[in-house]
């Protein structure tokens, strides 16, 4: 009977221990899987680079900024009953040709099984989009500012949900991650973006994030070694599509990935390849769209530096001839013309053109594509095409820098926007303006209580003083 007893203590034993064994190897398959993951990657840019350069650098720095971007899904605290508000350029989120007129706000993870309210401030930005991701690359819910309900004093918001709802709503289907709002700017230092927050307002829990389990553990490993696996390939499949020396049709698939990116917008992509003494003239028409432009990638299709270079231009930065046409000119050094593009050190790299909403659904012309000898720049452009001196091409620079700087950081245009807020915390399922009074009393409490307790001590400030940027 001991025996037997001491057996069924043995074997109890056992089973509680097994449970929480198993899944700690199965938490470190996850985590060998996301370094099989990144050895994938890392073999993907050693046979597409031939030498030890400026590509292969960027290559693995690639792997690494994609490991930054696609962390937060994977590792962060939080669920689709406490999504989170994050931005783009705050990391460094480049992959396919991130736009460098756009901030890109991410609020995720979410579910259908919830209902969300987006909202905020509209901003003075022309162009606005959103849309919710059902796969790594796009979704088909989206929709404009052409489209977008405002109030009169400037805020919007949107109802993500399963099921229809007035106003601005937008259908969650089985399998949505995340939902996307791109500020697209044009005059970068004198615009506002849409500002965004979120509000969980139905659905079957409340209360803080869980604490992590080992199940959830090896799901969240498994999702981000898979994008870390696929994602640079399939940027690298698309590309080898492209045209060298030129761009292709206009079209909204042009850059290859079916559904990638924005819906509404017709673009053309292409691939350069150039010697230091050669130049490549892009010509288009002028368009008539809201919004649009064209930039440069590097061979990993991220953007190339946009805040310290001249590597994209928007139609309303571009400065179009007599004519109407708008030529620009890429080389690796200033040729003196207003719509150059600065290849930065990459001989070779990417081109990608953006028409947002061409009036009526037609497609622009096919933009020319010529190249010819640096020396020729001149001879190729028509008479009377402006030049810039290099204190011109300095300042337009140093704009670059500031209002790259101010989208990182955009503290001030939350101001007017937090005067709106519902006072929603996002820690538990509740309806809108819950708790509003109770917290303003609270903080004014507070702060009635500092002034009391150091009103008679003195302070001093030290002197504040502003640096610039010089370059």
């Amino acid at each position: 009977m001991n025996r037997f007893s001491c057996f069924l203590a043995v074997a109890a034993l056992a089973c509680l221990l097994s449970s929480p064994i198993a899944r700690a190897q199965d938490s470190d398959a996850a985590f060998q899987g996301f370094l099989d993951a990144l050895q994938t990657s890392r073999e993907l840019v050693l046979n597409r680079t031939s030498e030890d350069g400026t590509d292969r650098a960027e290559g693995f720095r690639h792997i690494i900024r994609l490991i930054e971007m696609q962390n937060a899904p994977a590792t962060d605290d939080h669920n689709e009953a406490n999504p989170h508000v994050s931005r783009c350029p705050s990391v460094a989120c480049k992959v396919g040709f991130d736009n460098p007129d756009f901030t890109y706000i991410n609020v995720a993870p979410i579910s259908a099984e919830y209902t969300y309210r987006i909202y905020g401030k509209r901003g003075t930005v022309p162009y606005v989009s959103m849309q919710v991701f059902d796969n790594p690359f796009g979704g088909e819910a989206f929709m404009t500012s052409e489209d977008l309900i405002v109030e009169a004093d400037g805020s919007y918001e949107i109802i993500l949900s399963a099921t229809p709802q007035e106003g601005n709503w937008m259908e969650l289907k089985p399998g949505a991650q995340r939902f996307i709002l791109r500020n697209g700017f044009y005059d970068w230092n004198n615009e506002t973006e849409a500002s965004v927050q979120v509000e969980v307002i139905a659905g079957p829990m409340s209360g803080p994030v869980p604490h992590l389990t080992p199940d959830e553990f090896v799901s969240d490993m498994a999702g981000l070694a898979l994008r870390l696996s696929t994602i640079p390939a399939r940027m690298q499949a698309s590309r080898d599509g492209w045209p060298l020396n030129d761009v292709n049709e206009p079209d909204p698939g042009a850059f290859g990935i079916p559904g990638a990116g924005v819906p509404s917008a017709v673009s053309s992509a292409g691939r350069y390849s150039l010697d230091e003494d050669e130049a490549l003239i892009i010509e288009t028409p002028e368009p008539s769209v809201i919004h649009g432009g064209i930039q440069l990638g590097n061979l990993w299709v991220e953007s190339i530096d946009y805040q310290t270079r001249q590597t994209s231009l928007n139609w309303f930065q571009s400065t179009p001839d007599d004519d109407g046409i708008i030529r620009y000119v890429l080389a690796h050094r200033d040729p003196g013309v207003p719509n150059w593009l600065d290849i930065s050190g990459h001989p070779d790299g990417g081109i990608f053109m953006r028409w947002q909403s061409p009036s009526e659904g037609r497609h622009p012309d096919k933009p020319t594509v010529k190249l010819v000898a640096f020396d020729d720049i001149g001879a190729n452009l028509p008479d009377g095409h402006p030049s810039v001196t290099p204190e011109e091409r300095a300042a337009a620079l140093q704009e670059r820098y500031e209002a790259v700087n101010k989208r990182r950081n955009p503290t001030g245009q939350f101001d007017q926007q937090a005067q709106t807020s519902s006072g929603s915390s996002g820690c538990s399922v509740r309806g809108p303006g819950h708790g509003r009074g109770q917290v303003g009393w609270v903080l004014a409490l507070l702060l009635l209580s500092g002034v009391w307790r150091f009103g008679h001590r003195r302070w001093r400030l030290a002197p504040w003083r502003r640096s610039r940027f010089t370059g």
